[in-house]
């Protein structure tokens, strides 16, 4: 994954080229006097990356999104947990004395496996097969052909929404690589404006001040300039 080049936050990174952009097109002539290529183009690019860089919005939609993708698998892994509740019920009447068969529903490891949704997905698709085997008596005792047949749909649901989950957050890991780069390149843009001002305003400080770099809480850092 990418990393950030610059050791202050990315609001204040954003902040200060906004800030650098209102300076520029009132000092734009100095600059174009200095370094052509810093002209009214070289502005609009600028305030462009600025923009593009708060529309992204930083982490902020992926996390709600991700969260929006949690809270399907939190749902699905409850509905298999209540599923599972009510058919050891009918277990447990059709079969009361049978440990082997209780063990082929999972009776007494269920717990362990409700605590992971990969687990549960193994578990709930397993059960079908041993369902089968055992409808006649399950449907003996009073359990209905409906909760019989649920086991294939609660798999399918949390399989699903386990994927979809999975997905967004590699996503995530992907849009958050691409959000540093673009940082990184607007850092690396500043600073060189930052370095050209200290020449353009090299007889006024007052003025050279407004184009340095700031620091993790937006005071601008004061750093001697190399000869």
């Amino acid at each position: 994954m990418a990393e950030r080049n610059y050791g202050i936050k990315d609001t204040v990174l954003l902040e200060w080229g906004d800030i650098i952009v209102e300076h520029l097109k009132t000092d734009i002539e100095e600059f174009i006097t200095f370094d052509a290529k810093l002209n009214r183009d070289f502005i609009t690019d600028l305030e462009q990356k600025v923009a593009q860089g708060y529309k992204d919005g930083g982490d902020v939609v992926n996390i709600a999104q991700l969260q929006e993708k949690t809270e399907v698998v939190e749902k699905a892994m409850q509905d298999c947990r209540t599923y599972f509740k009510r058919l050891k019920y009918w277990v447990l009447d059709a079969f009361p004395n049978q440990k082997a068969i209780q063990r082929q529903f999972g009776i007494g490891r269920f717990r362990e496996v409700s605590r992971n949704q990969v687990k549960m997905i193994q578990f709930i698709e397993g059960l079908e097969e041993t369902i089968s085997q055992h409808s006649i008596a399950l449907e003996t005792a009073g359990a209905s052909v409906d909760l019989l047949n649920q086991s294939t749909t609660l798999s399918r649901a949390l399989r699903t929404a386990n994927k979809e989950q999975e997905q967004k957050k590699g996503t995530r890991t992907v849009d958050t690589a691409a959000r540093v780069e673009q940082l990184n390149e607007l850092y690396a843009i500043l600073q060189k404006v930052n370095a050209a001002a200290d020449n353009v305003f090299e007889e006024q400080p007052t003025k050279r001040e407004l184009y340095r770099s700031p620091g993790r809480n937006g005071t601008p850092v004061i750093i001697d300039e190399e000869e």
